[in-house]
């Protein structure tokens, strides 16, 4: 990384408190330069003071700098395992252990596509149930603007391309040309600010401790660099519990010590269990 962006992400750590040093370097630098043009900003110096002066623009290139972008139901053979393979699998497992909550994370959740998707899937599979089960969904975001947007639950119909009509018809309502995720849903999960890089907690602080029977990681890991991306997989593992499932995204994978410490579910669908 460059030592103009080094510069501008530890003005950013200091006033934030983020860990965004180690993104990929290409990531942080073109975002960087990008936000420096609209504001007709050359010295590195001068921005940095731009920041100090103005909270404003350190949202803005949080924002620039974390990606954001989902859809619902995103690689459907995913959310059919999840459906028909793991959610299964974790009732009975609480069942014989005498539990009736189901504990779920969404790390990086973006702007909620991936979580409802869960949660919906997690509604199915209670109603079938047809007996009393507690499900508990947390979902974390370094974006402030991602969560403001999950907790809005409103969406264009380009994010519900992958979505089933059953699914639209009975966990969605048409507002405009927009579509509102069910208040029910909505009420299935907490939302809050996380931010992965941090060495503070492993589990969200809503959460009160880990012990996840899964938790989604999809398609975050590649943009950090592989060193922590080691130290996030660690994080992860710790805050599953035993026989917890771990889904990262289609771009993901477990480096060498972490491929130890999971058995392999699916990989093609980077689909993993703790032993």
């Amino acid at each position: 990384m460059d030592d103009s962006t080094q510069l501008i992400l530890e003005e950013l750590h200091r006033i934030r408190g983020l860990e965004l040093g180690e993104y990929r370097p290409h990531i942080p630098e073109k975002r960087v330069r990008e936000r420096m043009t609209a504001l007709h900003i050359t010295e590195p110096l001068h921005y940095r003071d731009v920041l100090q002066k103005d909270p404003s623009e350190c949202d803005r290139l949080i924002e620039a700098i974390t990606i954001k972008w989902s859809r619902f139901f995103r690689n459907p053979m995913v959310f059919e395992i999840v459906s028909q393979e793991i959610l299964p699998s974790i009732m009975e497992k609480k069942r014989r252990a005498g539990s009736r909550e189901i504990r779920v994370w969404s790390a990086g959740c973006a702007g909620g596509e991936e979580v409802y998707s869960a949660a919906i899937l997690i509604h199915q599979a209670v109603k079938k149930a047809k007996s009393p089960w507690n499900p508990m969904i947390f979902a974390t975001d370094i974006s402030d603007k991602a969560l403001k947007d999950a907790r809005a639950g409103s969406y264009s119909r380009e994010s519900l391309v992958e979505t089933k009509l059953g699914i639209l018809d009975r966990y969605f309502r048409r507002a405009g040309d927009r579509y509102e995720v069910r208040p029910f849903v909505k009420k299935m999960v907490r939302f809050s600010k996380d931010d992965l890089a941090s060495t503070v907690r492993f589990a969200p602080a809503d959460s009160i401790f880990g012990s996840f029977d899964l938790v989604l990681c999809r398609n975050i890991l590649i943009y950090f660099s592989l060193a922590l991306q080691g130290r996030v997989l660690e994080k992860l593992h710790r805050s599953l519990s035993k026989g917890g499932y771990l889904i990262l995204g289609d771009s993901d994978g477990l480096n060498k010590t972490m491929e130890q410490q999971f058995n392999i579910v699916n990989g093609r669908n980077r689909v993993f269990r703790k032993p």
